[in-house]
């Protein structure tokens, strides 16, 4: 159980919104808290970036409500919603790395942000990453099935 057993819980006002997630719907609530007490909670307005091509991959993004378009070269390759995440390879890198496209809200969007100095706190207790890594193999699992589906409809095509 994580430390915060021994002392009085005092829940962050973002562990609801998480809680509505479902990134962390298989997240037991005693897991989640120390997540709520890391994460910044941020809005975006239609058309703002969320993140942008080139940009140095320092937080991890897990999407609370709206949706987002992904641009590559300006180029539309994708959609991002709630309950998907942006930004899961600053968990696995052991350098510092890229972002490889630009994420423009569609409309209002709320994010949960994870910044790199919370994610290596997060690292460093092995039940709460657990859970973590189940959640983001899923996240990439229903990414790549996305781009498999993607990638049928374009041979479709020919």
């Amino acid at each position: 159980m994580p430390d915060s057993a021994n002392r009085p819980l005092q829940i962050p006002a973002c562990f609801a919104e998480l809680r509505r997630s479902s990134f962390f719907e298989r997240l037991p609530d005693e897991w989640l808290l120390p997540i709520a007490e890391r994460v910044n909670l941020k809005t975006f307005a239609a058309g703002e970036s969320v993140t942008e091509d080139g940009d140095s991959l320092s937080s991890f993004y897990v999407m609370l409500s709206g949706s987002t378009t992904v641009y590559i070269h300006d180029k539309v390759v994708g959609t991002i919603v709630g309950g998907e995440c942006i930004g899961e390879g600053v968990f696995f890198a052991k350098t510092n790395i890229l972002r490889t496209a630009t994420v423009e809200a569609d409309g209002e969007v709320v994010v949960a942000e994870i910044n790199k100095e919370n994610i290596a706190s997060l690292l460093a207790d092995e039940k709460l990453m657990a859970y973590m890594n189940k959640a983001l193999l899923l996240a990439l699992f229903k990414k790549l099935q996305g781009a498999n589906r993607r990638i049928q409809d374009l041979t479709l095509d020919l």
